[in-house]
């Protein structure tokens, strides 16, 4: 089974070479710019919508390509992470822009509890559980949270997560897998989960497998 994580996300990569080893796995980013993050909706709502619209941009590129008479795969898996603000379920912490940014997210973030959503699509070309998005391609969308605890962070302690640049490409400035790995723990959930995919979507890979 070939499989495209249609990512340019090297922590998701990684995470499924490790988990699925015999299974073909290759990375090629999308090629349309992300949607993004809105306001007065849910986070939970906000990372559904913008793993639907990478569901409409994967289905769109890989027609296309199919043209070109490129080996399509099997499977295209597309993800969504988002970080929601501790007690408020409509402000969705991103992909900071600058270590400013970085540091108020952290800043925000210390000493609390907050959910982290990822929302995972499979495509597949002939399954018809799945629903249409194209003539060639149907997908299904899982989503899933988990809550993370933070320590309180002293001055010194963001500097080093600042510094480390760790939170670069990273929803909510941190990543838990590296440098933030001594300040977070998992209250609720999985780690896949906020590590970047849905754990229902990736049970239900190891079910194509």
């Amino acid at each position: 089974m070939r499989v495209l994580l249609a990512s340019a996300s090297q922590r998701r990569l990684t995470w499924l070479n490790e988990h699925f080893e015999n299974i073909e796995i290759s990375c090629i980013p999308l090629l349309s710019e992300e949607m993004g993050i809105e306001k007065n909706k849910s986070v939970e709502q906000q990372s559904i919508e913008i793993c639907f619209s990478k569901v409409e941009s994967a289905a769109l590129e890989w027609s296309i390509n199919e043209s070109k008479n490129l080996e399509i795969p099997d499977v295209i898996i597309v993800s969504d992470t988002l970080v929601e603000s501790p007690g408020d379920e409509k402000i969705a912490l991103g992909k900071p822009e600058d270590r400013f940014m970085a540091t108020n997210m952290l800043l925000r973030l210390s000493g609390k509890r907050h959910r982290v959503w990822s929302s995972t699509a499979i495509l597949v070309q002939d399954d018809e559980k799945y629903e249409k998005i194209s003539s060639k391609w149907r997908y299904k969308i899982w989503t899933d949270y988990a809550i993370v605890e933070f320590d309180d962070l002293n001055e010194e302690d963001i500097i080093k997560l600042v510094e480390s640049d760790s939170w670069i490409g990273k929803a909510g400035g941190y990543d838990l897998a590296g440098h933030a790995s001594k300040y977070t723990k998992i209250i609720e959930g999985d780690e896949v989960t906020v590590l970047g995919f849905s754990k229902k979507a990736i049970n239900e890979l190891g079910k194509m497998n």
